[in-house]
This record gives structure tokens, C-alpha cells and sequence, in this order.
């Protein structure tokens, strides 16, 4: 086992180098101009060893905004169905706000050469997004603040239509009093 630590690290090390500099290139260049061998020469590998990882362009550009929106939306966990929704979707809503983030979330509906890889790609990003944050609909179950019947999806919808419909299209800035707005209509409208 010993022998395998150091490989398993350089493994993630090697890893950890693709993925950023796949969400660099998506950011700077979008989807359809995020190309592997860009992205390998960025991260000091060859091409050979993201296409052995990731099989497809599409596979990588999935998992490089998945890993960047995962790590700049952590789930709260503050005690409270109101606060937990409030801090995400405020946390979102600046991130949106970003060139990072607009980048990351337009390059996840862009369509490109690859329509089909393309299409399962924003399906698979979309549901994993939406399972992910799910949590903090079951807290808010387990807490008694929503109906155990409630669907998770929609209450998750609810708050981020709004939310993208400001920043991304409209190119206003969302604030935490807007979003503490909204997931109060939420939680009165679902109870």
C-alpha cells in the first residue's frame, strides 16, 4: 500500500492541474474554444494523459465547472432553512456576478460541435448541481420548516430562476436582502 501513495499523489496533483486549467481555458476561451491540447500544455501534461482520465473533451469540461461551482457554493449548515437558502443562493448570486462564474455557468448551456456529448453534458451538470444542493431542502424537512412531500427540485428552482434571471440576463447585482426576499416567499408559498 505504501507504494501506491506517492502514485495516488501525483495522480491528484496531475489532476487537480487539468481541472484548473480546464476551468482557466472555459473561462478565458468558453467551451467550444477550451481545446485538450490547450488545456494539457496549461497544466504541464500531455495531451495523452487527459484524454487516458477523461476519455472526451466533454467528460473534462463536466467535470472542471462541476469541481469549480462545487467549490465556490459550499452548503451551508447554519441551523435555519431560511439562513442555509439565504447564504447559498447569496453565495450564487456573487459568483454569477463574476467573469469566472458567467463564464462557468454560460459555457454549462452553450451549445457546440459536440451537440449530443454537449446536451448530456449540461443534463448531467444541471441534475448534479441540483442533487447536490438538494440538502438543504431534506435539512429543512428534517427540521420540520418544509413539507415532507415537498419537491426538492422545484423549491431549489424557485429561488434560482430569480437569481439568474437578474445577474445573467438582466446584469443587475443580487444582494443578501433580495435573496432572504425570496427564500421568504419560498418557505410561506411551500408550507
Amino acid at each position: 500500500m505504501t507504494s501506491r501513495t506517492p502514485k495516488a499523489r501525483r495522480g491528484e496533483t496531475v489532476r487537480r492541474a487539468v481541472l484548473t486549467a480546464a476551468a482557466e481555458a472555459i473561462e478565458a476561451d468558453g467551451v467550444a474554444g477550451a481545446r485538450i491540447a490547450d488545456i494539457a500544455a496549461r497544466a504541464g501534461v500531455h495531451e495523452t494523459s487527459v484524454y487516458r482520465r477523461w476519455g472526451t473533451r466533454a467528460n473534462l469540461v463536466l467535470e472542471a465547472l462541476m469541481d469549480r461551482l462545487d467549490t465556490a457554493l459550499p452548503l451551508p449548515d447554519t441551523g435555519s432553512t431560511h439562513e442555509d437558502l439565504t447564504a447559498f443562493f447569496t453565495t450564487l448570486a456573487s459568483f454569477l456576478a463574476t467573469p469566472a462564474g458567467e463564464s462557468l455557468v454560460r459555457a454549462s448551456t452553450a451549445t457546440s460541435d459536440d451537440r449530443d456529448q454537449f446536451d448530456r453534458m449540461r443534463r448531467e451538470f444541471w441534475a448534479a448541481r441540483l442533487a447536490r444542493a438538494k440538502v438543504l431542502v431534506d435539512r429543512g424537512i428534517d427540521r420540520g420548516d418544509l413539507p415532507a412531500d415537498v419537491d426538492a427540485e422545484l423549491v431549489l428552482e424557485m429561488l434560482a430562476g430569480p437569481i439568474q434571471l437578474r445577474v445573467l440576463l438582466r446584469g443587475e447585482r443580487v444582494g443578501r436582502e433580495y435573496v432572504a426576499h425570496l427564500a421568504d416567499l419560498a418557505l410561506r408559498a411551500l408550507r
